[in-house]
């Protein structure tokens, strides 16, 4: 079964609470969770949604955009095996630069032992690049990867903008030959409201590493203006 408490950490500079609501107070395995939210006043149209086990290991990740009243929901699939261990669950949510924490508690459940690693081998991403140093209006990011051992089947992405506000957040599944990849398509006034230097920054395990590319809304190409050299010899007479 699944007891549902709510618990809220905001970040200091902000004093607003996204107001959010399960839609029963208890769940078992194989149930659909409903999570509800508003957030009372909205300027940016999507709000980042993660789920994380108890031992703190990214579940999920999704970008949810708010209607026109700044509301959100999404519903949760909570099937085994990612759901079996009892414990409690973090689901995180990121809207601008507020931060905030609701958690949900599954008692009962499997208690499944950990996966075997090579000890040789620390579980980390060991490459991350994006196709593209400098991306405009219109473009695709392909951002792929590398890890160096598998310990969870997907890496999650997040964008940060030149502030460091999260911009959107994605996963990367991570294929037999242990590499991932992800894309996205940049659009101007939606997920790219700023020029200038984005982060990329990777999650996997217990590790994190980041990268950066270049945003410019438009980008103005050179031109050809070469003169050509004039022949100015003086025939003899």
């Amino acid at each position: 079964m699944v007891a549902v408490v709510s618990l809220s950490l905001i970040s200091e500079s902000f004093a607003q609470d996204i107001l959010v609501d399960f839609d029963k107070s208890e769940y078992k395995t194989g149930d659909k969770l409903t999570l509800s939210g508003i957030i009372p006043e909205f300027t940016m149209p999507i709000v980042a949604v993660s789920v994380y086990d108890p031992n703190g290991k990214i579940l999920s990740a999704n970008n949810l955009e708010l209607d026109e009243t700044g509301s959100f929901s999404k519903v949760i699939s909570l099937d085994s095996p990612f759901y079996d261990i009892s414990g409690t669950y973090k689901i995180k949510i990121d809207y601008k630069k507020i931060s905030q924490e609701e958690i949900f508690v599954i008692n009962g459940g499997e208690i499944l032992p950990d996966p075997i690693l090579n000890d040789d081998i620390i579980p980390e991403i060991i490459l991350l690049t994006t196709e593209k140093e400098v991306y405009t209006d219109g473009e695709t990011v392909k951002i792929s990867g590398l890890v160096s051992s598998l310990e969870s089947p997907t890496v999650l992405i997040g964008i940060y903008d030149p502030f460091g506000t999260p911009a959107g957040f994605y996963f990367g599944t991570i294929d037999k030959n242990l590499e991932f990849s992800t894309s996205f398509l940049v659009k101007a006034g939606v997920n790219f409201k700023l020029d200038g230097v984005y982060s990329v920054k990777a999650h996997y395990a217990e590790k994190e590493i980041t990268t950066n590319f270049e945003f410019f809304e438009t980008i103005t190409q050179p031109t050809d203006d070469i003169t050509q050299p004039t022949d100015d010899i003086t025939q003899p007479t």
